[in-house]
């Protein structure tokens, strides 16, 4: 097996150029000339960095943590999907476990943490108590970056550009001819839920519309909470003709509720959800939604990551390319005219 002095020896380089060239250091200055006779050299011998001894040398164990709320949810699928292989690139195994189990019992928390069972943690808040406990003991302990949120220095964080993307939501609703567009937040006191609150609310004074809080909701980011949210709405002397909901997995029950309260979607209310998933395909109808870079996000993440293992200063990540899209199925539809309401309203009591 070739080692890395080999492959110096082949490129005619020293042994760290050839370190610092595969490991992609943004400081090492060296001709296109060199770095590609480096990687030929590598390419030709067959060589692959021995990622266990680097870990080893550095009292590493070469796992990342990735926790979640909520193991189900396939918003964190595709950001796993990201995570994964970037983890892998870099050396490391990437593990997943659920936020609620971590923080459940926190003497064995402690341990895992100060006895190094992973290197760093990529952490998804939601701003439920098992959030807190993690966020409280590990930063202490082992590098940590938060997911999907903006964060304020000296945390490491990532976030994709929420306030884009559901201005890009709402506006949809605007141009189809809504002028009543409610929405329902995700929970917790963090930028997600502010962010996509405020792009709801620009794209309505964008239009000249009012910003009705009387529609305004919380829908979470769960089915349940979703329909609870959507029922809440719709109860409203003047209910919402559209709306945008803060999650995709609430945007499944408030299709549920809006089922349940007698409304056809999208002739008697549009919905459109948040970040699109092999869910959305497959519900009935099929959901309108905003397409964000979950994957670059995973990705963005376990490079932030490995830069704080490596002792590199904390880092604050937006991931905007590629931009927020609507991804439009069949859940959005121009609103009912009066006229055509009211027949349908007849034809229903008949």
């Amino acid at each position: 097996m070739a080692s890395i002095t080999d492959v110096a020896r082949e490129a005619g380089v020293s042994a760290s150029i050839v370190s610092r060239v595969l490991n992609g250091d943004p400081t090492l200055r060296v001709r296109d000339d060199t770095r590609a006779r480096v990687l030929a050299a590598v390419d030709a011998l067959d060589y692959a960095p021995n990622h266990a001894a680097r870990a080893l040398r550095r009292s590493q164990v070469g796992t990342l943590g990735l926790a979640v709320p909520d193991m189900h949810n396939p918003v964190y699928a595709a950001i796993l999907a990201g995570a994964r292989p970037a983890a892998t690139q870099h050396g490391y195994v990437l593990m997943l476990t659920d936020l609620d189990d971590l923080a459940s019992d926190t003497t064995t928390f402690r341990r895992v943490v100060r006895g190094g069972a992973v290197d760093g943690l990529l952490l998804q808040r939601d701003g439920a108590a098992a959030g807190r406990v993690v966020e409280r003991i590990a930063p202490a302990r082992i590098p940590m970056v938060f997911l999907n949120e903006r964060v304020r220095p000296p945390t490491s964080g990532v976030a994709v550009d929420d306030r884009t993307a559901a201005a890009l939501a709402t506006r949809h609703l605007v141009d189809l001819g809504h002028t009543d567009i409610g929405h329902l937040r995700v929970r917790g006191r963090n930028s997600r839920s502010r962010d996509r609150q405020a792009g709801w609310e620009d794209a309505l004074k964008e239009a000249g519309l009012p910003v009705r809080h009387d529609l305004l909701g919380y829908g979470g980011a769960v089915p349940e909470a979703g329909y609870r949210g959507l029922t809440e709405l719709l109860a409203h002397p003047r209910r919402p003709t559209a709306v945008f909901v803060g999650s995709v997995l609430a945007a499944v029950g408030a299709l549920a509720a809006a089922r349940d309260a007698g409304l056809s979607v999208p002739d008697d209310l549009s919905v459109i959800g948040y970040h699109d998933t092999w869910l959305a395909d497959h519900v009935d109808p099929p959901l309108s939604v905003v397409r964000l870079p979950l994957d670059e996000m995973g990705r963005e993440a376990v490079r932030i990551l490995v830069d704080l293992i490596d002792g590199k200063p904390a880092q604050q990540a937006l991931v905007t390319t590629p931009a927020p899209r609507l991804v439009l199925r069949a859940s959005t539809a121009p609103p009912r005219s009066p006229r055509s309401a009211r027949s349908a309203s007849r034809t229903r009591l008949r």
